[in-house]
Order: structure tokens, then sequence, then C-alpha cells
């Protein structure tokens, strides 16, 4: 009868415990975009990962760990991390336009042409999506399709778009 009681009590701290371990990856998330919004890169990816290790299948939690790993300039991981995050939630339009910036950084200017596309699909109002694939164009040097997202961007109210676009049509 005691090892029934013991082994009773025991499923009653795992089912009341159970929210507690599920909020702590949403603790270390929350508390790595604040060590993010100050800078703190090193701290804000340690708070991530530590999210990331807790529920490896948190597709918050491995969007956010990327994108410090960008901010740390470490382009490759970051790319897993990213594709990671979006092969657990194909609709996240935020992941497609990070690792589209990041295809860009390492000068895969197609990659990064497709990531933004899927962003526009899932939110097409995405300025900087649409900004981003601009200067995608405009590096593979097809200055037509540049010029129309770049206008487009600008139209959404994309500041960087509109001295751009200036600077650009200055020149023609």
């Amino acid at each position: 009868m005691r090892a029934f009681f013991v082994f009773g009590f025991f499923l009653l701290f795992l089912f009341l415990s159970g929210p507690v371990f599920a909020e702590t990856a949403e603790v270390f998330i929350e508390e790595g975009k604040e060590q993010y919004d100050l800078e703190e890169y090193d701290e804000a990816f340690k708070s991530f990962d530590s999210a990331v290790k807790l529920e490896p299948r948190n597709a918050k939690a491995n969007y956010h760990r990327a994108k410090a790993l960008y901010k740390l300039e470490k382009y490759p991981e970051a790319l897993e991390g990213f594709s990671r995050a979006i092969s657990l939630k194909n609709d996240y339009h935020k992941a497609y336009y990070r690792r589209g910036k990041t295809y860009y950084k390492l000068g895969r200017y197609p990659e990064a042409i497709t990531d933004y596309t899927k962003a526009l699909e899932l939110r097409e109002d995405y300025a900087k999506a649409v900004y981003r694939r601009g200067l995608s164009w405009l590096a593979l040097k097809d200055t037509v399709r540049a010029l129309k997202d770049i206008r487009a961007a600008a139209d959404l109210g994309k500041a960087k778009a509109v001295e751009l676009l200036e600077e650009l049509e200055g020149k023609g």
C-alpha cells in the first residue's frame, strides 16, 4: 500500500510540475530576447540554446537561437537554425526572411531570393523582405527586378528603399 501511495504522489508531482517544465523554455526565450535587444548576443545565444536543449522541437527557440548566431556572424550555424525552425513550422515567415538574409551574407543570392519570396507568400506586405529581395536581384545584376522590388518596398514605407531608389534613379 505504501508503494502505491509513493507512486501516486510521484504521478501527482509530475502532473503538477508539468506546466512549470513547459514554461521553462519560454522563460529562456524571453530572457534571451531581452539580452538580444541589449546587443548581448553571446548571452542571448546561451539563453536561446538552453531553450532549444529543453525543447528541441520548439520552432521559436530555434529561430531566436539562429538570430543570435547570425549576429555572432556564425552564418552556417545560423542557416541550420533557421532551416530547423522552418522544418518545425513551415509558415514561419520571419524564419524565411532571416534565412534569406543569411543566404545573402553568404553570397547565395538565388537562395536568398527564394526565401524572401516565400516570406512574401506568407505575408505579402512584408516590406523588409521585398526590399532585401531587391538587394539580392541587384547583387545578381538584374536591375529590372531589383528596381521593381525596391519600388514596392518604398511604396510599403521602407525608408531604406526610398533612399536607395533615389540613389539608383539619380544615377540613371
